[in-house]
């Protein structure tokens, strides 16, 4: 019997299949962060030409716009590669009379809980940020994200993985993104403070 994490068990006809099946997955979760980060951002890409946020007053410090057009590409592929090794996980588990009754493919779902949530907040940002009190609103979304995605290292770090070397990934993964995430946590405050009579 093959399980897909412990909410998805099935007998597989060949272990051909299953091979098809987790590789699926496992290249699914290398490129969604990159898919669903990218489309956000097409989706409301226009609304930062709008006068009301073109005219927003900046702080120091403030990146070329080009600029998070480089950077966020990068940061969710490496998001991407390095859950897909956190939170691979392949051995046997016993069921039944047999010792090797269940083959597991990803860690159980308690392992997803926190690297999910931290991309939820990040995909929030954006649509947060254009919606009622969106200043505010955006900057909180900012700190979540930093917040979760620390979690997201700690747990990586922290946790036994299948590979020998996530642990390293995880720092050359992670930190450029949770350094990122601080500096946009300096920008979304101080743009919140600078234009706060504006109420956006």
């Amino acid at each position: 019997m093959d399980c897909i994490s412990d909410i998805y068990c099935y007998k597989s006809k060949s272990k051909k299949s299953t091979d098809i099946i987790v590789n699926v997955i496992y290249y699914t979760i290398v490129f969604l962060p990159l898919i669903i980060g990218t489309s956000i951002g097409a989706i409301y890409g226009k609304k930062w030409q709008e006068d009301k946020y073109m005219n927003l007053k900046k702080p120091d410090y403030y990146p070329p716009s080009y600029l998070f057009g480089i950077v966020w590409p990068i940061l969710y592929l490496l998001i991407g590669l390095i859950y897909s090794c956190a939170l691979y996980d392949a051995g046997c588990r016993p069921y039944g009379i047999s010792k090797c009754g269940k083959r597991i493919y990803f860690k159980n779902v308690k392992y997803w809980i926190i690297p999910i949530i931290a991309l939820v907040f990040n995909f929030s940002y954006i649509p947060v940020f254009f919606g009622e009190n969106g200043l505010f609103n955006g900057f909180v979304m900012v700190v979540l994200s930093l917040v979760f995605a620390i979690l997201t290292l700690i747990q990586f770090m922290m946790q036994s993985n299948y590979y020998s070397n996530v642990h390293i990934l995880a720092i050359i993964a992670l930190v450029p993104y949770i350094i990122w995430l601080s500096y946009a946590t300096y920008l979304s405050y101080n743009i919140y403070i600078l234009n706060d009579e504006k109420k956006l």
